[in-house]
């Protein structure tokens, strides 16, 4: 007797949604410094070697988040625990940093991105997410 997949949630479909969104953002900000000019650089004060190098580790890294997208879609629990240890990490990375910013311009950014991912990791631990997850 084989297990039927459960449908997928709303909540697990905007977790997709976003992370196709930061594939997206990262692989086009890859490209963007891999074509800019030494002129634009240098107004930026990023060294043409640099933005090279920041421009290829962009541009994988949204091809990699493209990846988990897609497995997030597909119901693949390995996708799902990976988008969670990332959250953590930005979680433990938001606190050091709002620490670090407190009194500043910065720290109400930092707050945001925290709550962006709390919302993220709880979004894809409810129960029906569960359910989709290890029905898929």
């Amino acid at each position: 007797m084989s297990m039927v997949p459960a449908p997928r949630p709303g909540s697990v479909t905007f977790v997709i949604v976003l992370t196709w969104f930061v594939a997206v953002m990262t692989a086009l900000g890859g490209v963007l410094f891999l074509l800019a000019s030494d002129e634009v650089l240098a107004d930026a004060g990023v060294a043409s070697g640099d933005a090279t190098i920041y421009g290829w580790v962009e541009l994988i890294l949204g091809v990699v988040i493209a990846i988990v997208a897609m497995g997030l879609s597909s119901g693949a629990n390995w996708s799902r625990m990976l988008v969670s240890i990332l959250m953590v990490i930005r979680l433990f990375a938001a606190v050091w940093a709002a620490v670090a910013l407190s009194g500043t311009v910065g720290f109400w950014p930092i707050v945001t991105a925290a709550l962006v991912a709390a919302a993220i990791l709880a979004m894809l631990w409810t129960g029906r997410a569960s359910e989709f997850f290890n029905t898929n």
